[in-house]
């Protein structure tokens, strides 16, 4: 099987792939039968909406081959790949409870971690009430005289201090 990537590249000694939605699962496959058998790690960023991107790392038995596989998902949802590696049952239950991102071809299952706390915390549009609450050291002033429009803290958008 041939595998159409939209852009790869090596660095720090990973082959980057950048592959489609529909090409997740079985570019996931493909590397497993070239000898990737192991499974690193797998994390999103979110890019506001219900876009994200997910990024996987996968690896030969002596971590002598890497591949770091992406991918921009448009609407929160992808192919599980528990079915090709086992291991990544934990990883795509934490960035279903930190992110809401839907893997698809799987049974309901537990939260990666017990928490009464509801919400997808690293989304980038979600408002943390705390992060609202707390004085941002950045707004101290060094001058009592000096006069500049005090900065929000990181994360934290203009609109929600209305």
């Amino acid at each position: 099987m041939s595998i159409e990537f939209l852009k790869n590249r090596e660095q720090d000694g990973a082959t980057w792939l950048w592959v489609e939605p529909t090409q997740w699962l079985s570019t996931h496959q493909q590397l497993l039968s070239d000898g990737a058998v192991r499974f690193e790690w797998l994390t999103a960023t979110h890019n506001l909406g219900d876009e994200f991107v997910l990024t996987t790392c996968v690896a030969n038995e002596a971590l002598t081959q890497k591949w770091i596989v992406n991918s921009t998902v448009p609407d929160a949802r992808i192919d599980s790949v528990i079915g090709v590696y086992p291991l990544a049952d934990f990883h795509e239950r934490e960035v279903e409870q930190l992110f809401g991102v839907i893997f698809k071809g799987v049974d309901a299952r537990n939260p990666a971690f017990a928490t009464d706390f509801t919400g997808h915390p690293l989304r980038r549009d979600f408002q943390l009430e705390p992060r609202m609450q707390t004085p941002w050291p950045g707004a101290v002033e060094p001058d009592e005289n000096a006069r500049r429009r005090p900065s929000l803290p990181p994360g934290v958008f203009p609109e929600w201090s209305k």
